[in-house]
């Protein structure tokens, strides 16, 4: 079973909180707050994302973060990719080989899903999961 880590979840919830608030700045402890999310931890995803250039923050008293690029420029793979989790259904699809590979009878439907998943979140940016929000 494919499962998203924590660190995914928590850097989706943090995307769709800011297209919901229009793209203004937040502080992350409205985050916090309203997604029952760590702050310490959300601090870390943020900063993740932030060196990544998918948001920017303002640290003056509180945190303050928003959104930094036109959201049709940014897609669901760049934000799960900037929490720096692997993005493989498989291990077999790390490398998009195996050593296995000529006797195995999963490695080709793995790979062809592993391209799948890939194109769907690179496809999916977020000017169209705010368009899902509105």
């Amino acid at each position: 079973m494919i499962k998203l880590s924590t660190k995914w979840d928590y850097a989706i919830k943090t995307i769709i909180y800011l297209l919901k608030n229009n793209d203004s700045l937040v502080k992350i402890s409205s985050i916090s707050t309203s997604q029952k999310i760590s702050e310490s931890l959300l601090r870390r995803v943020v900063a993740d994302m932030e060196r990544s250039s998918i948001i920017e923050t303002i640290k003056w008293r509180n945190w303050w973060i928003k959104i930094s690029k036109p959201l049709n420029s940014i897609s669901v793979y760049d934000v799960l990719l900037s929490v720096w989790e692997e993005l493989w259904i498989s291990d077999c699809t790390k490398w998009l080989s195996c050593d296995n590979h000529n006797n195995c009878q999963t490695t080709d439907l793995y790979n062809l899903l592993q391209k799948w998943f890939n194109w769907v979140l690179k496809v999916y940016t977020l000017d169209k999961l705010q368009k899902k929000e509105s």
